[in-house]
């Protein structure tokens, strides 16, 4: 049976000659893309619906801040695409945020993967990571997986079973969306990625999450004080997770060379 896939660009302005170019290039390489509207954070703090909650308390202990409008209106934008494609009835969604460019072989990439059922696949990422080499996919493509998390959301895809564990854990907020990513481990989402990226960031950025406001607000003490007992115990749980998949993670190292052309990329030690 042929999945059924959700190709969705995030933007807040449909007119924007990146984002007209990003549908006409997905267009062309086979793909149904569709705007999806995103969350607007720029100007008052978006409203919850009835399944979002915000916890202010988780936001303080794990990041002593709180997200800003903007943030908050870019984590919106990704949990709601992901709810609507899971109540559609999607196999897959791939969201796609509008300061994107694809390259040739992103819509073969994205088709070879519908074949394997994985969780999320980051179609590039901002950190380069250890990572283990998996299999082949299209070209010069490999799918790879990260021990860590390589941040960004511009373009991935997610599967029916991904879809339903990240809803499932990412509807209680207290930090980036980049960051319910990153921690995989946490709620057992497998993270995969692409190696050469099949798409960049341009460098002038989303209009999904340009505009920030200052959060004054500081942790109180008690938040203060469960900071660093919180943040040992991700890191243990990221630990108790890797050493009980070690097969799944391991060997890894370092890729050679970059494996993207997004001007906001970094190496990572590890």
């Amino acid at each position: 049976m042929q999945k059924t896939l959700a190709c969705w660009v995030i933007s807040l302005n449909v007119q924007a000659e990146n984002t007209q170019k990003l549908l006409i290039d997905l267009a062309e390489q086979g793909l149904e893309p569709t705007i999806f509207p995103a969350v607007d954070g720029r100007k008052q703090r978006p409203e919850l619906q009835p399944d979002e909650r915000f916890s202010e308390f988780l936001a303080m202990v794990r990041h002593k801040h709180i997200l800003t409008n903007s943030e908050l209106g870019c984590y919106l934008s990704h949990l709601r695409g992901v709810r609507k494609a899971y109540d559609s009835g999607y196999d897959y969604v791939c969201l796609i945020e509008d300061d994107v460019v694809i390259e040739p072989r992103f819509a073969e990439v994205v088709n070879c993967l519908m074949d394997d059922e994985l969780d999320l696949v980051r179609l590039m990422a901002l950190k380069v990571r250890r990572r283990k080499i998996l299999k082949d996919l299209v070209g010069e493509h490999q799918l790879v997986r990260p021990e860590r998390g390589t941040l960004g959301t511009q373009a991935y895809l997610m599967s029916r079973a991904g879809m339903k564990k990240f809803l499932d854990h990412g509807s209680v907020i207290y930090e980036q969306i980049d960051g319910v990513y990153d921690h995989f481990f946490l709620y057992n989402l497998n993270m995969y990625c692409v190696e050469p990226h099949v798409c960049y960031e341009l460098d002038n950025g989303s209009n999904i999450a340009r505009f920030n406001t200052e959060n004054v607000k500081k942790p109180s003490f008690v938040q203060r004080l469960l900071f660093h007992p919180v943040k040992l115990w991700f890191s243990l749980r990221r630990h108790y997770y890797l050493n009980r998949r070690r097969s799944e993670f391991y060997p890894a190292e370092m890729p050679v060379n970059n494996p993207g052309k997004s001007p906001r990329m970094r190496r990572k030690k590890r």
